[in-house]
């Protein structure tokens, strides 16, 4: 399986309605922050709860999230609150402060996480998603960081899908043996 963090793959898109990611993990390093961009109604609210999500434990956890969600909930070094889901500046600005703050630490990766983007879809459309997304892998490519990124593929038509795949190194995918594939692009 390739993993995230070689020079080819550092963006990948998970396709799955689960709630994880390919076991083994997908980002190589032990020195990694990881920045949730979480608007799943289940919430990964602790580093460790994140480690078995993703196969590796963040040295340090921030969170973007909607102010309908209580920060106290959240095990995290820092916590920003948006209106909405559907505000795609805010999160964007949101994300970019932590990626700089975290970014120019150089012993430290920061990996985005979006969890997800089929609660996303859910407020807004295609184009404006695209080019937030294509603002944020841009900037995470910038800095060296990671971006891993959750949509259930049965939410959206395959077009739209193939749309968002486009801005990502990989995606990755369960067989019907539920093992997972990792296609780059």
């Amino acid at each position: 399986m390739d993993r995230l963090g070689s020079e080819e793959l550092q963006t990948v898109l998970v396709l799955d309605g689960g709630v994880s990611a390919p076991t083994g993990g997908l980002v190589n390093g032990s020195n990694v922050r990881l920045i949730a961009l979480d608007f799943s109604p289940r919430g990964t609210e602790t580093p460790t709860e994140w480690g078995r999500r993703l196969g590796f434990e963040p040295s340090a956890l921030a969170v973007v999230t909607t102010d309908a969600r209580s920060v106290d909930s959240f095990d995290a070094e820092m916590i920003q609150q948006v209106r909405s889901p559907a505000d795609l500046t805010g999160i964007g600005v949101e994300a970019t402060k932590l990626l700089d703050t975290w970014g120019e630490e150089t012993a430290a990766t920061p990996c985005v996480v979006l969890d997800s983007l089929t609660v996303l879809f859910q407020y807004t459309q295609l184009q404006p998603l695209y080019q937030f997304l294509h603002a944020l892998t841009t900037r995470i490519a910038n800095i060296g960081g990671y971006g891993i990124a959750f949509l259930d593929p049965l939410t959206q038509d395959q077009q739209t899908v193939r749309s968002i795949a486009s801005l990502f190194d990989a995606t990755a995918e369960r067989t019907d043996g539920d093992e997972w594939q990792i296609r780059p692009r």
